[in-house]
């Protein structure tokens, strides 16, 4: 047995000049050994046992990157322990593995790809960021001349896709997670039953060897773009099938049937597989590790946790907090529904003072959208929308007017669809109308927008990443890219840029000028203490105006206004709409006088006095 590794250098396996450590938690073990596949069939390694750690560690260990190694634990026995048999463990810590299954082995991974020859990259300022989410693993491969196997792609892929994401107009993709799941063995899922927190899928590979590598490749080329990346991880549970940590050192101790051991004994349950154990110290760095790791050598910009509520909160309060003190200019988010009885382990605590985060999904701002578009409390929820001006910090809401993957996924009930399906599907002019309204209200807004993959394009019917005989719902970019998607494309870039062109658009002030219930109209000021002051108009109801026949009320303000912005115009797919292009209307007694298309979405820019 050797000695102990002599350096408190953290925990898996780690390559350096005089050979290899690892380190693994196993505090139930009576024997760990190191065994290799593919370096002469050396002979198995024993760790040694740190005492008072549970970690059992060796170091100097020969074996270069892409070895592949597996532990062999021996339980002690007793109660809640299993002896029966010695346990083939994946390293809890794997960068790469084989695949999800248990019979899986980790790589030793060359510690340089995170550090050679990459090119620096600033993470945006939180206000200017503008998010489009897609998911790796369905991106790419369907009519878009992109060969992909097994109908998966994988992070090689989506870099063809960059420069496309990039000349839309946003500055930061979050792709659904990456960590390693059952893809390999169940089609390209979703990705939210993970099997290691630490490696990347290795369906998403090209090898299951080059995963860390070509996820690497990937953040790097797309901060040489200019987009910014945000992950999205999975702390609140580990997958129900190949679960890489389930009895990880053969103890079984649990509660009510939840016999997971070590890193789920006394965890919260969750609907979705068993919850961490989070009031050990040794899963919450294991976790907070994860982390740190994504933000630390992969260099991404941000972090979107899953389902927070379902964490206990001095769990998420420690791992949060922390991140902010040693990562203050990362973007970390988090999907928070603590009102949700079958998932929450607490009562609301304050996201952004206690918990820490940088901001939360807007969950209701889908539903409300969709409601309001139906036709239901139409101005009280577009205020309601509108109104988030009294946070003087506007990226604390992550808004998808237009629906995230949870409301777009799999075509079930009132969920599973794309926004354009929900109002008639793409062929029809109405349901496309709203669709470009929704998007435009969005990127008009205070807070951070978020659009999911194929939204730019009006799909229709929804997204599944599973591909079976007559059935593809994979991204379609044959009609992303048709005649009716491209307009839709082009609105999504000229309001997209809009933002990035107006200071105001982004800051966190505004107010409503204007508030018409008959008529379903509401419209509000953005503006920054600079002088960049627009008028956004909200029409959503069937009403239409030409001749300059519809007054706004303008909360006092006079001057000159220029319409820089319509989302019915006919270069977007408006049919038998109006608008004010090319005109410079003046305010008079407090009024702007307006052509208003139905549907749409109008922004007008306040002209410098010496225009008028």
């Amino acid at each position: 047995m050797r000695a102990p590794a002599p350096n408190n250098d953290g925990m898996g396996c780690l390559l350096t000049s005089q050979g290899c450590r690892f380190r693994v938690w196993a505090p139930n073990a009576q024997r760990v050994q190191l065994v290799f596949d593919n370096i002469n069939n050396a002979p198995a390694c024993d760790l040694a046992s740190e005492p008072g750690t549970g970690n059992w560690s060796a170091d100097q260990v020969e074996a270069p990157a892409g070895t592949k190694y597996q532990y062999i634990i021996t339980n002690k026995g007793g109660p809640n322990n299993d002896n029966s048999q010695p346990w083939f463990r994946a390293d809890a810590r794997s960068l790469q593995v084989e695949s999800s299954a248990a019979t899986s082995m980790s790589y030793v991974v060359d510690r340089g790809l995170f550090t050679n020859a990459r090119q620096p990259f600033t993470t945006p300022a939180f206000e200017n960021f503008v998010i489009y989410q897609l998911h790796v693993g369905s991106y790419a491969g369907h009519n878009d001349g992109i060969s992909v196997t097994g109908n998966i792609a994988t992070f090689v892929d989506i870099i063809d896709k960059l420069d496309y994401i990039r000349g839309l107009g946003f500055n930061a993709i979050e792709p659904l997670p990456i960590t390693d799941f059952r893809c390999d063995v169940g089609g390209a899922g979703e990705g939210y039953g993970p099997s290691d927190l630490y490696a990347s899928e290795d369906a998403y590979a090209t090898s299951p060897d080059n995963g860390v590598a070509e996820l690497i490749q990937l953040i790097d080329a797309a901060h040489s773009r200019g987009l910014a990346v945000i992950l999205d991880k999975v702390y609140n549970h580990a997958a129900i099938i190949d679960n890489r940590y389930w009895q990880y050192d053969g103890n079984t101790a649990g509660d009510n049937g939840t016999n997971g051991g070590i890193y789920f004994v006394h965890g919260h349950p969750t609907p979705w597989g068993a919850g961490y154990g989070l009031w050990q110290k040794e899963v919450k760095d294991f976790l907070l590790d994860n982390a740190r790791m994504y933000l630390r050598d992969y260099r991404v910009d941000g972090i979107r946790f899953d389902a927070v509520q379902a964490i206990q909160p001095d769990a998420v309060e420690y791992i949060v907090q922390t991140l902010r003190r040693e990562f203050p200019d990362k973007y970390l988010t988090a999907e928070y529904n603590p009102y949700d009885a079958n998932t929450s382990v607490s009562a609301p605590e304050d996201p952004y003072g206690t918990l820490g985060f940088c901001a939360t999904w807007d969950m209701s701002s889908p539903w409300d959208t969709f409601d309001l578009l139906n036709g239901a409390n139409v101005v009280s929820l577009l205020l309601k929308r509108i109104c988030n001006f009294s946070d003087p910090n506007p990226w604390h809401l992550v808004n998808y007017l237009t629906g995230s993957h949870d409301q777009i996924y799999g075509g079930q009930g009132d969920g599973g669809v794309y926004i354009t399906q929900r109002f008639g599907g793409r062929g029809n002019g109405c349901a496309r109308a709203k669709a470009r309204l929704a998007w435009a209200l969005n990127a008009t807004l205070a807070g951070t927008p978020m659009l999911f993959m194929g939204t730019e394009g009006h799909l229709d019917s929804f997204w599944d990443p599973e591909v079976g005989t007559n059935y593809d719902h994979r991204p379609d970019w044959g009609q992303i890219g048709d005649n009716l998607g491209a307009p839709m494309q082009q609105m999504v870039r000229d309001i997209n840029q809009l933002r990035w062109k107006h200071p105001g658009l982004r800051s966190p002030a505004g107010f409503v000028v204007h508030t018409d219930k008959q008529n379903q109209v509401v419209g509000f000021k953005r503006y920054d203490l600079a002088g960049d002051v627009l008028l956004v108009v909200v029409n959503a109801g069937d009403g239409q105006w030409d001749g300059n026949q519809y007054a706004m009320s303008m909360a006092g303000d006079g001057g000159v206004w220029r319409e820089v912005f319509n989302s019915q115009a006919p270069l977007y797919g408006g049919i038998g709409t109006v608008g004010n292009f090319d005109m410079d209307l003046q305010a008079v007694d407090g009024q702007l006088w307006i052509n208003l298309p139905s549907w749409g979405v109008l922004v007008f820019c306040q002209q410098p006095a010496s225009a008028g």
